[in-house]
C-alpha cells in the first residue's frame, strides 16, 4: 500500500483564486501529480477552516485568524485526498460556525475528516482504510491553544499525556499499522524539544508506527525509534506565505506498507506559487540528514533547546511582564528598548509558577475561566 502525507494548507491571498478552480490539480507538475495519484492513500492538514463569508465571526485568540472561502473546496477536491486532517491550531478560528460549516463542505465533496472531538475527552475521530489485506488507521491529535475542544463544545482532539498513549494502543489493536498526525512543536525550530520527543516516543512505544509532526513550518529532522519513525518538522505543503527555505520548502512523505513491514521517504516540495513543486536539492537533505543524526545524541537535545530558548526569553517576558510607559518612551527616544534589570526573585516566582504542576494548573484555570475559554 503506497500512502502520501502533506503537510500544511492554507489557501493564501495568493493562491485562493486557483484555489477556486476545479481543475486545480493541473497547476502542478508531472512529477508531482504523478507521486499523488499514484498513491492509495492521500491526506494533509488544513490548517483553516473553510467558512461562509459574512457567517463566521473571528474569535478572540493570541496570533493570526486564518480562514479560506467556500470556493477554494474546489481546489480540495481537485487534489482528490482521500482525508483531511483538521486537528490544528487554527480549525477553530472562526468558531463553531466555521469548523461546522468545513465538515458539511468536506462532507458534500465526500471527503473524510478526522482529528475533531465533539466534547472534550470524547470518543476519538479515527480513519480507517484498508487495501490488499492490509488495515492503516490515522490518529490525528494537536497540542492545547484555541482550537481544541471544550466540556460542551466540538473541536480538535488535544494530547492528554496519559489518555493518548492508551488510545493509541486501543486504535494499534484494531489495525495493522498506525499512523499519528501531531500538530505539535515551535514554529522555525527544527529540532525536537526535549518534551516532544518524549511524547513522540510514547507514542511508538504505546503502538504508532510513523508518528509526523507538523506546525513548524520548517523541516525538521527524522529518527528510528524502537520499531518506528517519527518525522519532528515536515514544513508546508501549500502555504504561500514567506521567503525563505524555512516557508519555501517542505517534505511529502511516502509510505509503503506490507503486512509486517514498512519503509518510508521524504519527497522535496519547493514553493511555486499558488502550488509546489518536487524538486532535487542535495544541500537541504544532506542537512536534514545531520540533523537527524544529531538527535540521536539526548544531551545534544538539551543543549540545542536551551539556546533556542534563551534567544526567545525576552519575547515570553514581554507577556508575563509587559513593557513600562518609562520603557516605551526610552524606546521612542533611543530606538530600542532599555536592557531590564529584573530581579533573580522575579525569575523564580515565574519559574516556579509556570514549571510546578499544581501552580500551572490554577494559573491555567484562573485565566480559561476569566477569558470564559
Amino acid at each position: 500500500m503506497k500512502i502520501v502525507i502533506g503537510g500544511d494548507v492554507v489557501p493564501t491571498e495568493a493562491s485562493r483564486e486557483c484555489f477556486a478552480k476545479k481543475d486545480f490539480l493541473q497547476f502542478f507538475d508531472d512529477n508531482f501529480r504523478k507521486l499523488w495519484t499514484g498513491a492509495d492513500l492521500r491526506l494533509f492538514n488544513l490548517e483553516c477552516p473553510v467558512i461562509d463569508n459574512g457567517k463566521a465571526k473571528p474569535i478572540a485568540k493570541s496570533g493570526p485568524n486564518l480562514y479560506c472561502s467556500e470556493e477554494c473546496i474546489n481546489g480540495i477536491k481537485s487534489l482528490n485526498p482521500d482525508l483531511i486532517c483538521l486537528a490544528n491550531n487554527h480549525i477553530l478560528d472562526y468558531g463553531q460556525i466555521g469548523l461546522r460549516h468545513t465538515q458539511k463542505l468536506l462532507a458534500e465533496a465526500k471527503i473524510a475528516s478526522t482529528g475533531i472531538v465533539e466534547k472534550k475527552d470524547g470518543t476519538p475521530e479515527v480513519f480507517y482504510f484498508s487495501r490488499d489485506g492490509i488495515k492503516v488507521g490515522v490518529y490525528n491529535i494537536c497540542e492545547t491553544e484555541y482550537c481544541n475542544a471544550t466540556n460542551v463544545s466540538a473541536g480538535a482532539d488535544a494530547y492528554e499525556e496519559n489518555y493518548t498513549c492508551s488510545v493509541i494502543t486501543g486504535l494499534k489493536n484494531k489495525c495493522d499499522f498506525l499512523i499519528v498526525i501531531f500538530h505539535a512543536g515551535k514554529e522555525f525550530y527544527r529540532y525536537p524539544s526535549p518534551k516532544l520527543q518524549n511524547r513522540c516516543r510514547a507514542f511508538v512505544d504505546a503502538g504508532a508506527d510513523f508518528v509526523t509532526c507538523q506546525h513548524s513550518h520548517c523541516i525538521g529532522c527524522e529518527e528510528r525509534y524502537g520499531r518506528g519513525r517519527i518525522l519532528y518538522g515536515q514544513g508546508n505543503f501549500l502555504f504561500d506565505s514567506g521567503n525563505d527555505e524555512f516557508w519555501n520548502y517542505g517534505l511529502l512523505v511516502q509510505l509503503n506498507v506490507e503486512k509486517d513491514n514498512f519503509s518510508v521517504k521524504y519527497i522535496l516540495l519547493e514553493k511555486s506559487s499558488p502550488v509546489a513543486k518536487i524538486v532535487v536539492d542535495d544541500k537541504i537533505m544532506d542537512e536534514f540528514r545531520v540533523r537527524s543524526m544529531k538527535i540521536k545524541d539526548r544531551e545534544f537535545v538539551e543543549m540545542e533547546y536551551g539556546r533556542f530558548a534563551n534567544r526567545l526569553l525576552d519575547e515570553y517576558l514581554k507577556i508575563l511582564y509587559p513593557r513600562t510607559f518609562f520603557e516605551r518612551v526610552y524606546k521612542k527616544i533611543r530606538g530600542k528598548y532599555p536592557k531590564r534589570n529584573l530581579s533573580e526573585k522575579y525569575y523564580l516566582d515565574v519559574l516556579n509558577s509556570i514549571r510546578c504542576e499544581a501552580h500551572s494548573e490554577v494559573l491555567i484555570r484562573g485565566l480559561e475561566d476569566k477569558i470564559g475559554k
